[in-house]
């Protein structure tokens, strides 16, 4: 079964912002998400990084009330920390996987460090793989799995990387969350996708024309063909809308709440229809 959530970060224009405090609380967009049809929300990290644990107690019944679930949170670790800024780190990273936890999660999505691939030091990598396998460990003992996403300027930046720094780590509650590298060209997204498929648990949609966010049917990256090699690799687990279009605007206040969660509706019934068509069991 493959379950379509909506990513809280599509729903915050402070999200790329240096302090990335949010610019609404999440207690705040849970009634129009759920007004908008959605039941499973991917939380933004820092939409729950600063709530204490009565505070995601009462996100996750809020939720509950509305029909909503979250199964999934976001996570930023810093992995080639050493000593007092390691240990600090250390703690961070407990602290948010309980959060996790107290929300009903049972993925934690990562970035893989901040650090390239290609241009990190043999130190930082071993580093790096020490800091995954402890989060790993606390994931496991919590009931959680790990997803890594692919992405730029981290340890998940090709498909080469992504299988050394798993092969490195060996652990089963380390899975991947694909996202295209390059989100202009379907042949190349497809490709990477069938080397990594066999760990894919979770992947991120997001629409992007030209230099801007647009809708998945519009995007430069032809979705319907994406899904069909998805489907055909027989992918089960979190299909997730991660930004859509409107959601990056200059200024704050030219956020639209209503006309972005509008256009995530749109990419939710554009996935549902893709869904029908290749006999995929989807809900959403």
């Amino acid at each position: 079964m493959v379950t379509v959530t909506l990513n809280s970060i599509a729903l915050d224009p402070h999200r790329w912002t240096k302090e990335k405090i949010p610019f609404h609380k999440l207690e705040r967009l849970l009634a129009p998400i759920a007004h908008a049809g959605f039941r499973f929300v991917e939380i933004w990290q820092h939409h729950i990084s600063r709530e204490n644990e009565s505070q995601i107690d009462a996100i996750r019944e809020s939720g509950a009330s509305l029909g909503l679930s979250f199964p999934i949170v976001g996570l930023y670790p810093q992995l080639h920390f050493e000593g007092e800024e390691r240990r600090r780190e250390g703690e961070r990273i407990s602290r948010l996987l309980n959060h996790a936890k107290l929300a009903g999660a049972n993925i934690v999505k990562i970035f893989v460090g901040s650090r390239d691939s290609a241009l990190i030091t043999a130190r930082e990598y071993e580093l790096s793989v020490e800091a995954m396998r402890y989060m790993t460990s606390r994931a496991e003992a919590l009931g959680l799995t790990i997803t890594g996403e692919t992405h730029p300027n981290t340890l998940f930046d090709t498909v080469a990387s992504c299988r050394r720094f798993m092969k490195d780590v060996g652990s089963d509650r380390f899975k991947i969350c694909f996202q295209p590298f390059d989100l202009r060209s379907t042949k190349q997204a497809m490709k990477d996708y069938e080397h990594v498929a066999e760990d894919v648990i979770h992947v991120h949609y997001q629409g992007l024309k030209g230099d801007a966010m647009d809708i998945l049917e519009n995007s430069d990256l032809d979705y319907r063909l994406l899904t069909r090699a998805i489907s055909q690799k027989g992918f089960s687990g979190y299909l997730c809308i991660e930004f859509t279009k409107d959601c990056v605007v200059e200024h704050p206040s030219d956020f639209n709440l209503e006309a972005v969660l509008d256009n995530a509706r749109r990419d939710r019934d554009f996935i549902l229809k893709l869904g029908q068509e290749l006999q995929m069991q989807i809900q959403a």
